[in-house]
């Protein structure tokens, strides 16, 4: 009966490699196929070399030859590598004990997944989300540029705007990143003033510059998600889109006018001073990574025109998904919103000036050398507040 009882530990032994072969023939699914090949390989070395351990202290209990099936005997271009690897490790398991390179980490259930929150190995999925996203080592660095075209349709006017946003950012521990964006536009406002007729005004210059910290304070695991707290402040480089030419916050006198907001001017920069934060989760589901956050953004009030002036505090949403389509290419779907509550100027709140942008996102990050991504992408308003179309392309370098 012991011997039964060996034989058929042995058996199970050997089963439970052959099952462990057959998944690595399955290759490489997504990014993360490499890690998940390494502990695949690390947990057939550590069978074997216990099935032999067995055999050599039974040598009257060797178990019967497995004969393969007939499904198992299909052969492809990546299945006649099979006898190379066991080759290979058998050569790795008859060298001495102390030679030996040390078995790679089996998967459990509670080993963290590969890629994104890993340190120093974020996946490229994560750079759909790249804003809220720790994804560079300590001490790398990644300089990016995005152009974009953006148009809104409004009541008797249209907005066009040419923008060019560069980040820069750095890796200071495996949980902290640092970065800067530095935008610069050029937009174009024209609004019908009377029968085929039509006003034109141009505004262009440097926008206001953004700080932020992003901190991983949580990695995430096989049963729950990573998080990131991001910090910012906004530096008020941008031109103030606030006018008091026409300004009449009174009701009963004549020309009541109570918003300071230029109709002719534009809207990509405020000019005041802000602060921002921002609460990012996201959980790996290999090939897919799904993420969502939510943010507030506050503006500090500041004297323009004699008047004291602070925008609305605005509270930012996201969530979507990024799809692994192969090594090189990432698919993102993506769905940002916010509501800023209404405009104060001398503590007064201007009617109507509560603003609610929602808009998709769908995006493409394709990798073209080692270090060097193409991101072009395309986003639709799902309301007034937002814009109608968005076209962008984005370039991403790593060093």
């Amino acid at each position: 009966m012991a011997t039964e009882g060996r034989w058929h530990h042995s058996a199970r032994i050997a089963r439970a490699l052959a099952s462990v072969q057959l998944i690595l023939l399955a290759g490489p699914a997504s990014a993360a196929s490499l890690e998940h090949q390494q502990a695949l390989e690390g947990r057939i070395r550590y069978l074997e070399e216990r099935l032999q351990r067995l055999e050599a202290r039974f040598p009257d209990s060797q178990p019967k030859p497995v004969v393969p099936s007939s499904s198992s005997r299909r052969t492809t271009g990546r299945q006649s590598t099979l006898p190379r690897r066991l080759e290979q490790t058998s050569t790795t398991l008859d060298a001495p004990a102390a030679s030996r390179p040390p078995p790679a980490v089996a998967l459990t259930a509670n080993a963290s997944p590969p890629g994104v929150g890993q340190p120093g190995d974020a996946a490229q999925e994560a750079f759909v989300f790249r804003e809220n996203a720790v994804t560079l080592k300590p001490a790398k660095m990644e300089l990016s540029t995005q152009f974009a075209y953006i148009r809104g349709n409004g009541f008797l006017q249209t907005d066009r705007a040419f923008t060019a946003t560069s980040a820069f950012r750095v890796g200071v521990f495996d949980w902290l990143e640092l970065g800067a964006t530095v935008p610069a536009y050029e937009a174009t406002r024209s609004r019908g003033v009377g029968p085929f007729a039509s006003r034109a005004e141009t505004a262009s210059g440097l926008g206001d510059i953004g700080l932020q910290a992003n901190i991983r304070v949580r990695d995430q695991t096989a049963a729950a998600p990573g998080a990131v707290v991001s910090v910012g402040g906004i530096l008020p480089t941008g031109v103030s889109p606030y006018r008091f030419t026409f300004y009449q916050p009174d009701r009963g006198r004549p020309l009541y006018n109570p918003s300071p907001v230029n109709l002719n001017g534009n809207y990509l920069s405020r000019g005041i001073a802000g602060i921002t934060s921002n609460l990012q989760f996201y959980k790996t589901l290999d090939p897919v990574v799904v993420f969502f956050g939510a943010g507030i953004q506050y503006f500090l009030p500041d004297r323009i025109g004699g008047h004291e002036v602070q925008p609305g505090v605005s509270y930012a949403y996201n969530l979507g998904l990024s799809f692994a389509l192969s090594e090189k290419s990432t698919l993102g779907l993506q769905v940002n919103g916010a509501y800023a509550s209404k405009l104060l100027v001398d503590r007064r709140q201007v009617p109507e000036s509560q603003l609610e942008p929602i808009a998709v996102r769908v995006s493409l990050v394709q990798r073209v050398f080692a270090d060097t991504y193409v991101e072009p992408e395309l986003a639709a308003g799902l309301t007034n507040n937002a814009p109608n179309v968005a076209l962008a392309l984005g370039l991403r370098h790593r060093f």
